[in-house]
């Protein structure tokens, strides 16, 4: 089966097209408090062959999703409060679409809420309450690379929802989500509290509950560890995350994560790698090499090869391999990025032989 929009490709190639420069608004008042509104508009267009049949659809990329937000500041002498309101706008994730089978095309829900959350920010550190990041969220997927948009650690963002095919052509129990995991942590309505910077160290903690899903009482916990800084010719950024959740029926789960990214500014040429484990089952390792320069006046291009490796993440002894390219041109006086991706899958258990798969992103990302 192919399903495929016919207006895809036009809706992306019109956005590349976009000849007026568009940046977030800022609203200041006279005591140094701001208002700033911001978004993205994130289409793409997703092929995915389970190896029998191709899927083809426009869908909103699960890497960097469409949204729209704005952020109230106002400082109160050495200290400042930070409200932010952000929303995804509810158009169907890549990682949402199934073998030829594509959902419907918008649906908000409160799942789809982001962040709503206040902020105190001072000399010692910052306090933050309400939905939104907690404080692993972002640690297994340190990447300098610019083709995040394209191609990144969370495989499961462009292809999650698709099932393997065995070798008989039956589409078998196991999806792409299933397989591939980041361990990185998410977003909960919690209380999160990030200390000061010290030489490019800081530490944030977090307590949260999942608020937006129905019938999750579990409570979570999560610390993480970031650095960041320069050495010599090259910008390094490191985080390392322990996230644990107590489940009113079950045990403690547990899982750790990192990820460590380098730039050498000379050059263009960086590295990203991350890795996890949970001990009740599931590891993975992930490596990227990239390079951004100046083919174009423009703006930046960059360039990516990456594979990802995990074990044990449907059963014991089960293995997925991804392999990935991608490559992001930027046009910086439209706050535009136009980019393409291709990535195989590979997964093997005892149960069945398992055909490879593979899917193509294009798309683009405005922003404003």
């Amino acid at each position: 089966m192919n399903r495929l929009y016919p207006n895809s490709l036009v809706i992306v190639a019109a956005m590349a097209l976009l000849g007026t420069e568009a940046t977030a608004q800022t609203f200041e008042n006279d005591s140094g408090g701001s208002v700033r509104f911001y978004g993205q508009f994130s289409p793409t267009w997703l092929s995915y062959d389970d190896g029998e049949e191709t899927t083809s659809t426009l869908a909103d990329n699960a890497n960097s999703n469409s949204r729209l937000g704005f952020v109230i500041t106002q400082p109160y002498g050495d200290n400042t409060l930070k409200l932010t309101f952000e929303t995804a706008l509810g158009f169907v994730q890549t990682s949402e679409v199934m073998n030829g089978d594509v959902p419907d095309w918008i649906d908000w829900q409160r799942t789809d809420l982001r962040k709503f959350e206040a902020a105190w920010e001072g000399q010692y550190g910052t306090i933050t309450f309400g939905q939104g990041s907690m404080a692993t969220d972002g640690a297994a997927t340190l990447d300098a690379s610019g083709t995040g948009i394209a191609g990144t650690v969370t495989v499961d963002d462009v292809a999650g929802g698709f099932a393997f095919r065995d070798s008989d052509g039956v589409l078998s129990d196991v999806t792409v989500g299933d397989a591939f995991n980041d361990l990185d942590g998410g977003r909960r309505f919690r209380l999160r509290y990030d200390t000061p910077d010290y030489s490019g160290f800081s530490l944030a903690f977090a307590y949260g509950q999942n608020i937006l899903a129905e019938d999750d009482d579990t409570d979570y916990y999560d610390a993480a560890l970031r650095w960041s800084g320069e050495t010599g010719d090259f910008d390094l950024s490191a985080a390392a995350g322990y996230a644990w959740a107590d489940p009113d029926d079950g045990d403690t789960q547990e899982q750790f994560s990192a990820s460590a990214t380098l730039l050498h500014r000379p050059t263009g040429l960086n590295l990203a790698l991350s890795g996890g484990t949970d001990p009740d089952g599931g590891s993975y390792g992930y490596i990227k090499a990239g390079w951004i320069g100046e083919i174009f006046t423009v703006g930046s291009t960059a360039l990516s090869i990456d594979y990802y490796d995990g074990q044990d993440f449907v059963t014991d002894g089960s293995s997925s391999q991804a392999f990935g390219v991608s490559a992001v041109q930027t046009f910086k006086d439209l706050d535009l990025e136009v980019y393409a991706g291709w990535r195989s899958y590979e997964y093997a258990d005892d149960a069945a032989d398992y055909q490879d798969a593979e899917s193509v992103l294009l798309g683009a990302r405005w922003r404003f």
